[in-house]
């Protein structure tokens, strides 16, 4: 399980650098809205340093949604156009894919008025508006600058605003300076310490490490289905192949994270219905060191490895190192053959399927050339339909999640508006 693997504080900062892929700036904005809940909560007196450090978690993903619902460059625009698309779908995106079902209600009403919200049934209310505040005040200490006063939010208090609420961010800027430490940066260091206390069961840290997998099908959903069913062929090839737990394991969260570089790819370019040219495929082709410079310091070096060889060939013509079969291993072969074959095995833009009979003869051949591990793919080849039947069903139930998340954010949308 994932304990052995991460550690909680470097998954928050995973967490945060896969945001960061995503969009610097919404990453930048969601860093700094926790840091001032926090310190907000920390003011309260009430909570304990825990509790706080699981309310920053929340509030770095507090505008995740609107990498599906909105256009992402343009940060003043999603947040203040039309908020209500990212809020439900970041809402419906942490109740389903994350450990915070309970809080993700937070998320839908972060935007809405305190007039409408003052009086809901609900067990986070007064964190929920803590959050509101932290968001606009981020905002609006970006958007004025030197002429940003903080007293601005009195204006509000009681219809947009919890007054509640307004009064503690004004005991938490006097106590902890904190409009100064916002514009110098020094915040980080505050933040830094405080996500320490970020404790994550087993249990919530592998539900984390999905849900960053899913965070690929924002930007183009083939990629997270894709993913999974590359996940289950690696497994099984593990249990045919007799591994060992560790190794099970290692290949397991290898596979689940080898394509996280993949978000920081233009979405109109993974999108383009047509082949790419050769400049497109070398910029594609950097994801695997994005990849890399993202998991760096936060899982293990064997995990990383792994994970960065899923482009690589035993005969030397992979990229991005061209390495070859002197320096890997089965779990590297078993990586590779289970990317290439779901690859294949999908329609693209720019290309159809392949069929069984195209991907068997490349596999054939590449055991011939060296180009595959020879027992690593001979034992896929015997065992072909009964791999393959799976994983695409496996896909398809990925691809089943985001349509229900598609067809709950109608609802939901509808009836908010």
């Amino acid at each position: 399980m994932a304990v052995e693997y991460i550690t909680s504080r470097n998954l928050v900062d995973l967490i945060y650098e896969t945001v960061r892929l995503m969009n610097k700036s919404m990453a930048h904005h969601g860093m700094r809205v926790s840091y001032i809940m926090s310190k907000m909560l920390e003011t309260e007196g009430t909570y304990e340093k825990y509790e706080i450090a699981d309310f920053m978690v929340l509030a770095l993903l507090h505008d995740i949604g609107a990498i599906k619902t909105d256009d992402v460059r343009k940060p003043l625009t999603y947040e203040a156009k039309n908020p209500m698309q990212h809020s439900v779908y970041g809402y419906l995106f942490l109740r389903y894919l994350s450990p915070l079902e309970e809080q993700s209600k937070m998320i839908l009403y972060h935007h809405m008025d305190y007039s409408k919200t003052k009086d809901m049934d609900y067990k986070y209310s007064f964190e929920m508006e803590v959050l509101k505040v932290a968001e606009i005040i981020d905002i609006w200490q970006r958007s004025f600058g030197a002429k940003f006063d903080y007293r601005l939010l009195e204006k509000y208090s009681g219809t947009k605003f919890d007054p509640r609420v307004c009064e503690l961010l004004a005991k938490t800027i006097q106590k902890h300076d904190l409009i100064a430490q916002l514009r110098d940066n020094s915040y980080r260091q505050e933040y830094g310490k405080n996500v320490e206390f970020v404790l994550l069961s087993d249990t919530e840290k592998e539900k984390y490490l999905k849900m960053l997998m899913y965070c690929t099908g924002l930007k183009e959903e083939q990629t997270v289905s894709e993913t999974v069913a590359t996940i289950y062929v690696c497994r099984e090839l593990c249990r045919k192949l007799k591994m060992s737990e560790l190794d099970k394991n290692e290949v397991y969260y290898s596979a689940m994270l080898h394509d996280i570089g993949m978000l920081a790819m233009p979405t109109e370019l993974l999108n383009a219905p047509r082949a790419f040219s050769d400049e497109e495929k070398n910029l594609i082709k950097t994801h695997v060191e994005i990849m890399e410079k993202t998991l760096e310091n936060k899982l293990s070096k064997e995990i990383i490895r792994i994970a960065a060889g899923h482009h690589e060939r035993f005969d030397g013509t992979g990229y991005p190192r061209g390495l070859k079969a002197g320096v890997m291993g089965k779990k590297e072969a078993i990586l590779q053959i289970s990317e290439q074959v779901v690859n294949a095995m999908e329609a693209k833009p720019y290309r159809e399927a392949h069929t069984k009979e195209d991907i068997v003869e490349e596999l054939n051949n590449g055991i011939i050339t060296g180009k595959y591990d020879g027992i690593v793919t001979d034992t896929f080849l015997k065992h072909y339909d009964e791999i393959m039947d799976k994983a695409k069903q496996k896909a398809e139930i990925a691809l089943v999640t985001h349509q229900k998340l598609l067809r709950n954010y109608n609802q939901v949308y509808a009836n908010l508006a």
